[in-house]
């Protein structure tokens, strides 16, 4: 318990440094273009999966959710599944109600959605990393 402590500790101290110096995507910038119409709801829809995925493949370390699935199993992978992570409120100034509503909902699916596997792979890559070394155990116990 004392080592997964330990790691735990260790993923979060080398994953901090990713989140507070990042810098937002290149996208991200907003112009100071402004637009004569009103956009659709369509139009609102379409850019805000499309803004909300990239922000949050930006924001969310893959890695840090990787080692943390790697370094405590099962748990990594349930703290991936109930964590949420909102989006930027910087991202959201002003923008409709609507590409607000979409821009949150599929953020916080597509950082779900990315927790979720890079956790999963690490705990699967521990697991098989784990039964090869007891394959091996046991077969250098056979000879």
């Amino acid at each position: 318990m004392k080592i997964q402590l330990a790691l735990l500790l260790v993923v979060l101290f080398v994953s901090l440094p990713s989140v507070v110096f990042s810098q937002p995507p290149l996208g991200a910038v907003q112009s100071g273009e402004t637009s004569q119409t009103a956009p659709t709801a369509e139009e609102d829809y379409a850019k805000a999966l499309l803004d909300a995925k990239r922000d949050a493949d930006f924001h969310i370390s893959s890695g840090s959710w990787f080692a943390f699935g790697f370094f405590c199993g099962g748990i990594g992978f349930i703290a991936a599944a109930i964590t949420s992570s909102n989006p930027d409120p910087a991202r959201l100034i002003g923008k409709s109600q609507s590409y607000v509503t979409y821009y949150t909902t599929a953020y916080k699916s597509a950082a779900r959605q990315r927790k979720l596997t890079s956790s999963a792979v690490g705990c699967v890559a521990n697991s098989v990393i784990n039964g090869l070394i007891w394959a091996a155990i046991a077969a250098s116990e056979d000879l």
